[in-house]
């Protein structure tokens, strides 16, 4: 069962095989071009360099973040100063030198909404089948009408079961919506070593577009 808990204590362990260093090649590549000031949102952020480069570009972004032992290592190892006040169960930490902050807590207590647009590279993948819909459906009802969303999803198989989870394209789109556009596709089973060596029969990362 793939609890709180159960992430919290993967984060206490070091089990985090899913924290990518750098910044994700899909990300620079293919993020639209939106107005400076746009507020992002990055849902289970992590402690993802994907944050700092969003708000390098002038974003306004938010990451929404369950574990604070995730929180405190992406402020300390990005040399972060930050200032932090409580609103109800949540935490935010506002980071002073860059537009970022980060809301420590459970993502389903997050409520603000109306954000330009999002960017998700692990959430979906870390939801159990049970709570993806919810997920998608609480995500879309946090961004404003016109909002732009970036997605990676993983289908695959072979032997690891998740998380991260496979989620096969047909159960994509139809979570998503009808403004979803696979843009680019590849069997990481077939270019990537961690992943040639994983007993894997193929092993797909698919970066998707959801426009208004």
């Amino acid at each position: 069962m793939i609890t709180n808990e159960f992430w919290l204590d993967r984060w206490k362990a070091g089990q985090i095989g899913f924290h990518k260093e750098g910044v994700h090649p899909r990300l620079i590549e293919f993020w639209p071009i939106l107005p400076q000031r746009s507020q992002v949102l990055v849902p289970l952020c992590g402690k993802s360099n994907d944050m700092i480069w969003l708000a390098e570009q002038g974003y306004q972004v938010t990451g929404v973040e369950l574990s604070s032992l995730a929180v405190v290592q992406f402020l300390g190892d990005n040399d972060l100063s930050y200032e932090t006040h409580q609103e109800g169960e949540l935490k935010i930490h506002t980071v002073l030198d860059l537009p970022l902050r980060i809301v420590e807590g459970d993502y389903f207590l997050f409520s603000e909404d109306n954000f330009d647009a999002c960017y998700d590279r692990a959430a979906m993948v870390a939801m159990p089948e049970s709570k993806r819909a919810d997920y998608v459906a609480h995500t879309l009802s946090r961004l404003s009408p016109t909002a732009s969303t970036l997605l990676i999803s993983l289908h695959y198989e072979g032997d690891k079961q998740g998380p991260p989870f496979s989620v096969d394209e047909q159960s994509v789109m139809t979570m998503w919506g009808n403004n979803i556009q696979k843009i680019a596709s590849e069997d990481l089973a077939q270019t990537n070593p961690q992943y040639k060596e994983g007993n894997y029969q193929f092993f797909n990362e698919t970066v998707w577009r959801i426009t208004p």
